[in-house]
């Protein structure tokens, strides 16, 4: 996938899904290669401990890979962390048999580093609307 518009869509039916969004539009989202989200949860020492899968969406039941979602359904359209997009592109390398090993050492490192970096530039957004550097209208 050249175009990186990753996105989570949240159905009104409950359903969220991880996709690239192809086309936006008024009416309808079209978009290709639709995961859907599911969180587990597991009691360990330190308490409740969650982990996300993503699993087939529609392709368990049909051959195809885009689909036009009616904006009627979408409850809410946002774009993916980079950590995110990453695990995204990992399982559907793993789903299309391209990755079978998994990330590299190496891989996961970048991965680490790009959510830390994402979240120390959001610590200091923060950082500096608390402070009233910024001033919002």
């Amino acid at each position: 996938m050249n175009n990186k518009n990753y996105s989570i869509v949240k159905l009104s039916n409950g359903e969220n899904i991880i996709c690239n969004v192809i086309n936006n539009s008024d009416n309808s989202i079209e978009i290709e290669s639709p995961l859907k989200l599911e969180t587990h949860g597991k009691l360990t020492s330190k308490g409740i401990a969650e982990s996300l899968s993503l699993v087939r969406w529609m392709q368990p039941f049909c051959d195809y890979d885009k689909f036009t979602i009616n904006k009627n359904t979408v409850i809410i359209n946002v774009p993916v962390s980079i950590g995110l997009g990453k695990y995204y592109e990992f399982i559907l390398k793993k789903l299309n048999g391209l990755d079978i090993i998994g990330p590299s050492d190496e891989e996961l490192k970048e991965i680490e580093m790009e959510q830390k970096k994402e979240q120390r530039r959001k610590q200091q957004e923060l950082l500096e609307l608390e402070s009233g550097e910024i001033t919002i209208h």
